[in-house]
């Protein structure tokens, strides 16, 4: 499977640059050919160079035996010596050398002169190198024969994967596979790209401060940042140690060690964004999971394959229902859902962090965009829950009281004006008692269909609303007569019903039909709160009598901002209640 995996990985890297050749007229045959020996001859040629680099570098390293020497010996006066020396004496103790005894009529045995069993040494030698050698060069070629017949027959090994899925499912299976060769292309070559700017940036940086080697360095720079997180600080740790070893201070290494920080921030910070754009598609966690376990499967070539086989599965997985639950685990899913966070501190009694969700999101977004976006949704997730049975009616109520505690603090604490504005609607309604609002002053009474629930929607709403709207909102229980009798005697201009889904539709429904049959000139605004990216059809509503249909705070309040300016003037407000 490892020459099948490799084979895989350099169809992907060599894919994109296949499709321009054939592109401008070239044979698929012939572009492949072209691809394919450039791109396995560089290889060869970076191995050569590696190979010669290493060569001379181990033949170097006795030449520095006395700085390293130097080296380890500084490091040693840093501990403490006394404890060094008594490990090393009682390491003596114990192992002491070992001595052969001789008797009295006894010689010494002979000494030859040609070192004992050199030639079987040397036979032994190269039975491990050849037969490895051997196996290199047989695995190197079948993932070049490998990468030639994928290149050659890409298309058909699609179609064949479709046929094998089944045609029920070849729209899936095209996605699934388009997806994955343009996601992992789309890596590789931008890693790639990537890797080998950071390399020569290396090798540069290195041959000015003038460390030997710098080819190798680079080399193996760009190789190993293909391992996730830790290839790059394996390699580090190479350059810096010759550096030791071959300056007789400490400032070059810790300008090699300066040099490899600057480089990392730099590509991670500025190279990696604009190139990328994106990320791979899986989380970090799972990634790290990935590296372990094809690691541990496969070794050091588990290790660089890890994110391209990762990265297939998850696509792979995306687009089949039964493992859907591995993308949801494994890729790069969006953020967590901030009202379902603030839901969830709430429903954990977490009420310090639950207000610390808002106040966050205030500063940020505004309070509208909070409420909108994080206090209403939660409202609906908590009605969900009660109606289905998740929660019992107690934990529910103690949940909406600690929304309420926190919206009133949020008003508190974000809007200076809101005392103002909550004592000029007071006196306008202890001057208008039962003969109705004074001139200018649009009333509206809130009916909360759910209680609680929705009377507190009901107050997020009146709390975006002008001053000179005032919005009653009763939490009671009432009925259509006792409703009717509350609009006629307070001559309210608009009802504002707020009805948390769900089992509300058909009950909002029947009341916008009865309020319509008895006061056929009153406004009706029906806010049908919902979470994002729910949909509902306000036709039925409509048809029930409701005047207006809103789905968010922001409608509502610019509905509610366009009655306030149709009746700003007496004029106008006498007129349409005569009417």
């Amino acid at each position: 499977l490892i020459p099948l995996s490799l084979a895989c990985l350099f169809t992907f890297l060599l894919n994109p640059l296949v499709k321009p050749l054939c592109r401008w007229g070239l044979p698929r045959a012939a572009s492949v050919g072209v691809v394919t020996v450039m791109g396995f001859s560089t290889l060869a040629l970076v191995a050569w160079l590696l190979g010669g680099e290493l060569a001379s570098l181990a033949n170097d390293l006795p030449n520095h035996r006395q700085n390293i020497q130097k080296r380890v010996e500084a490091l040693q006066k840093i501990g403490d010596i006394q404890m060094l020396q008594r490990l090393r004496k009682l390491a003596g103790d114990v192992s002491p050398p070992a001595q052969t005894h001789i008797g009295p009529g006894e010689t010494a045995p002979a000494v030859s002169s040609s070192p004992p069993g050199s030639e079987t040494a040397l036979m032994k030698a190269l039975g491990i190198v050849v037969p490895t050698l051997a196996e290199g060069l047989g695995t190197a070629a079948l993932v070049v024969l490998f990468v030639m017949f994928m290149l050659l027959r890409l298309d058909d090994i699609g179609q064949r994967v479709a046929r094998l899925v089944g045609y029920g499912r070849l729209t899936l299976t095209t996605k699934a596979i388009d997806e994955t060769g343009e996601r992992v292309s789309r890596y590789l070559l931008m890693q790639g790209t990537l890797n080998a700017i950071y390399g020569l940036m290396l090798g540069l940086g290195l041959a000015v401060i003038g460390l030997p080697y710098v080819v190798l360095w680079g080399v193996l720079a760009a190789i190993f940042r293909f391992i996730p997180y830790v290839g790059p600080w394996i390699v580090a740790v190479l350059p810096i140690s010759l550096s030791l070893a071959v300056f007789d201070g400490w400032a070059q290494p810790l300008v090699v060690v300066a040099l490899i920080v600057v480089l990392e921030l730099l590509t991670n910070m500025i190279l990696e964004p604009i190139l990328y754009g994106h990320s791979a598609g899986v989380s970090d966690f799972a990634l790290l999971l990935a590296i372990a376990f094809w690691t541990w499967l496969w070794g050091g070539v588990g290790l660089v394959l890890a994110t391209p086989l990762t990265v297939c599965i998850v696509v792979f997985c995306k687009h089949i229902p039964a493992l859907e639950w591995v993308d949801i685990m494994m890729g790069e899913n969006p953020p967590p859902l901030p009202y379902l966070s603030y839901y969830q501190h709430h429903l954990a009694c977490n009420e310090d962090v639950a207000q610390a969700v808002l106040e966050a999101s205030v500063r940020k977004d505004g309070i509208e965009t909070t409420l909108e976006g994080i206090a209403l949704p939660a409202l609906v997730l908590t009605r969900r829950e009660e109606v289905l049975g998740k929660i019992d009616h107690d934990e529910a109520s103690q949940i909406y009281q600690g929304m309420r505690s926190a919206f009133m603090l949020l008003k508190e604490n974000t809007d200076a004006s809101a005392a103002g504005k909550a004592n000029a609607a007071e006196d306008a309604l202890s001057l208008a008692g039962s003969t109705g609002p004074p001139q200018g002053m649009v009333r509206m009474i809130g009916h909360a269909l759910h209680g609680e629930a929705d009377a507190l929607a009901l107050e997020m709403l009146a709390a975006r609303l002008p001053p000179s709207a005032v919005l009653e909102v009763s939490a009671g229980s009432r009925l259509i007569g006792e409703l009717v009798h509350e609009l006629e005697e307070k001559k309210a201009d608009v009802v504002c019903i707020s009805a948390l889904p769900p089992q509300s539709r058909l009950v909002v429904s029947t009341l916008c039909r009865r309020l319509r049959s008895k006061l056929p000139d009153l406004k009706i605004l029906v806010c049908r709160w919902g979470l994002s990216g729910q949909e509902f059809d306000p036709k039925p509503l409509s048809k029930s009598g409701a005047t207006w249909v809103a789905s968010s705070l922001k409608e509502a309040r610019e509905i509610l901002e366009g009655v306030i300016v149709q009746q700003g003037t007496p004029a106008s407000h006498d007129s349409g209640r005569q009417s």
